[in-house]
């Protein structure tokens, strides 16, 4: 071989070198580029998950708020239907109370009509004095018969 081919084998050798380093140092260039492309748009991800977290914590602080709400409106309903229920049994009790003394007050002048020889027991029945609803007609106080 002569002097002047191991010239050229050597300069093409570094030629090859030269571009080869050049193509390896601009795609480091360029992988650096798109990792800092990459760590921009992360950033900017984290900013919008940071005011989505924001924005969720207020939803979740007025959920919080509306549940609590209806809690209290639920106990505070809870509450009247027992004391509705509560005032339906006292109304039963005095409805039946007081049907019990219509009743008591019905027999004594049913009593007081046996005994008295001036009552006339042909005569008919006339209005009863107690409603059908259970309510006491006083409107008369009299007796029935």
């Amino acid at each position: 071989m002569s002097s002047s081919t191991v010239i050229w084998v050597i300069v093409a050798i570094v030629v090859a070198l030269v571009v080869i380093a050049a193509v390896v140092a601009l795609s480091r260039r360029a992988s650096a580029k798109k990792d800092e492309q990459k760590r921009e748009r992360a950033g900017e991800l984290r900013h919008q998950a940071a005011a989505t977290q924001e924005g969720i914590r207020r939803h979740q602080a007025e959920a919080d708020a509306a549940e609590a709400q209806a809690r209290q409106m639920r106990a505070e309903a809870d509450r009247k239907l027992a004391e509705a229920k509560r005032l339906e049994v006292d109304a039963r009790e005095q409805k039946s109370t007081l049907h019990e003394h219509v009743q008591r007050r019905d027999q004594v002048l049913q009593e007081a009509d046996d005994l008295d020889p001036d009552v006339d027991r042909d005569a008919e029945v006339g209005d009863s004095d107690v409603e059908t609803d259970g309510s006491v007609d006083t409107s008369t106080g009299q007796h029935r018969r």
